[in-house]
């Protein structure tokens, strides 16, 4: 098929490629795990340790503060977590998938069912069980940047990550988003730990392989449990395993020994979701289908190959700008409009990028650029109309951490091309940089975010308020509920308050009637134009009580009749 010429010149070149092997920018962690190493390595480590600590205790507090309240209101999806967390308390396991919400993967609602048990069902325990791992993805954060390119990068991506208000709202919100962004970090930790340690030379540290290789397979299954957007990751990660062990100096044999115990570690652990896959594809598969980008209505509808393929070139420049700009609104998670990181921090993880992959031979450079690329990839073959930032959430804490190595680089060159002070002013700038960055998303996502039309749009909290009012009587009888949004069956209502009985009575969701149906009490509540009817069912029934919203712009009224 091609000259023989071209074959032996390509075949040169990869032999070229494969005997110049790995490359390792870091020491080898010599971390032996004894009684006595967690307290040695402390006192090494102190000062690193307790920044650790500091960036993680603020970024719990950042995750924290006023979690109730913001975003406001209480997401139907973000219910169904709930609601699944009280079945598991009901039921125990349930299963790795579930039904609810267009389809979930269930691991994340374990340790919901633990806050509910723990603190009652609240909209707090719902979204701190999410919170709880987006708090944890600091120090994982670190674990993994640290490994991978070293203190100083680590601690500069950590401090990024934890202001992040791209992780900030997820860490705040009761999606399974942000379990995948820590699990994910974990097992890239872990891989990161085995590849580190492979080493085919030295027979006592091979008879230690298997393990560590079973464990980082067993982080990897942990994987499928946590959010639709994970096939990116495995992608990448398995691209990284084919290209680590072809550098690998040795026989073949020896090569490839790590893949039986990482896959066997991988399947134990995931075995029940591939499980629930094999005998199920239509239903595990079928929301991933669904949402590709070969369904979108403007792909459908463009006219000829030319429009078609110009349609997927924008979404290529879409994807990969995403870090920079993200022109799109996302009326499911009430962001969109401005990109994934401040325009300091963005720069400096495409300039990442670019040294990662001109050191692609390095591992943890390899993974880094081969799962923020997957990541952003994906994006173009799926629906664009939502969920730009919950998909690419594996590219956390990658992207914080190619900043980090871009400063690094600046560093490193401002010190050999201008000295000590050079090197000390370009430090300068980038800790101006980080802080800048710092201030920019703390502000966009405390002050300027939940003033915008859609996350008002998509997060309201007056139907809450109305519900509190209606079930602050005795005996609020059955509700009759006139909403032009929602249901009554509304799954943040079945959360709730699961014994209150109501009927729809819009026009939109029941038949619009005034009429009292019942004996017992009734109480009316009435949302947004419907309020107008209030006055009609006072004097149909007066002698109740009334509530009305006391905000500049009412949007409910309660009216309570009794027996």
């Amino acid at each position: 098929m091609f000259p023989r010429s071209l074959r032996h010149d390509l075949g040169c070149y990869f032999r070229k490629v494969l005997d110049k092997g790995l490359i390792w920018y870091t020491p080898y962690p010599n971390w032996r795990w004894t009684g006595s190493f967690p307290r040695e390595w402390t006192l090494r480590n102190w000062w690193e340790f307790l920044a650790v600590l500091l960036l993680t205790i603020v970024g719990a507090f950042l995750r924290v503060y006023r979690l109730e309240a913001l975003p406001a209101g209480f997401h139907g999806d973000e219910a169904w977590t709930g609601i699944e967390g009280l079945r598991i308390l009901e039921e125990g396991w349930i299963g790795p998938y579930s039904s609810s919400a267009l389809g979930q993967l269930t691991g994340p609602f374990y340790l919901t069912a633990l806050t509910i048990r723990l603190l009652d069902a609240s909209i707090f325990a719902v979204r701190l069980s999410i919170g709880l791992f987006g708090i944890a993805t600091i120090p994982a954060a670190h674990l993994l940047l640290r490994l991978g390119f070293g203190r100083w990068v680590a601690l500069f991506g950590t401090s990024a990550l934890k202001v992040s208000y791209w992780h900030l709202h997820f860490s705040r919100l009761g999606f399974g988003v942000a379990p995948l962004a820590f699990v994910s970090t974990v097992a890239a930790a872990g891989l990161l730990w085995a590849m580190r340690s492979f080493d085919a030379g030295s027979h006592q540290e091979r008879r230690g392989i298997p393990w560590i290789w079973v464990f980082a397979g067993g982080l990897l299954g942990l994987v499928p449990y946590t959010y639709f957007a994970f096939p990116t990751f495995l992608g990448a990660v398995g691209a990284a395993i084919m290209i680590f062990l072809l550098l690998q100096r040795g026989p073949l044999r020896r090569k490839i020994q790590p893949l039986l115990p990482l896959v066997a570690g991988a399947l134990i652990i995931a075995g029940p979701v591939l499980l629930f896959a094999i005998r199920s594809p239509d239903v595990y598969f079928g929301r991933m289908n669904d949402k590709t980008v070969f369904a979108f209505h403007e792909y459908v509808n463009a006219e000829g190959m030319a429009e078609k393929t110009g349609f997927l070139a924008g979404r290529v420049w879409e994807s990969y700008t995403l870090l920079m700009r993200n022109p799109r609104l996302d009326g499911v998670d009430g962001i969109g409009g401005v990109g994934a990181l401040d325009p300091g921090l963005a720069l400096l993880a495409y300039a990442g990028l670019i040294v990662s992959v001109r050191k692609w031979r390095s591992p943890p450079h390899l993974l880094a650029a081969l799962v923020v690329v997957a990541a952003l990839s994906g994006l173009v073959f799926t629906d664009p109309s939502a969920g730009s930032m919950r998909r690419s959430i594996t590219a956390i804490p990658w992207v914080f951490g190619l900043a980090g190595v871009a400063a690094a680089t600046i560093a490193q060159l401002a010190k050999r091309h201008a000295g000590q002070w050079g090197q000390a002013a370009a430090v300068g700038a980038l800790l101006l940089v980080l802080m800048g960055g710092s201030v920019w998303n703390l502000s966009y996502y405390f002050v300027e975010l939940p003033n915008s039309p859609t996350f008002k749009w998509t997060f309201t909290d007056d139907y809450l308020e109305a519900l509190e009012a209606a079930h602050s009587f005795e005996e609020p009888g059955t509700i009759y509920y006139f909403s032009g949004r929602r249901k009554f069956g509304y799954e943040t209502i079945q959360f709730l308050y699961p014994e209150s009985r109501g009927i729809d009575r819009s026009r939109e969701y029941g038949v619009f009637d005034l009429e009292r149906l019942d004996r017992g009490p009734v109480t009316y509540v009435l949302e947004g134009i419907y309020m107008e009817e209030v006055d009609r069912i006072v004097d149909l029934y007066p002698g109740g009580e009334l509530i009305i919203d006391g905000g500049e712009q009412p949007m409910y009224a309660i009216y309570h009749v009794k027996e």
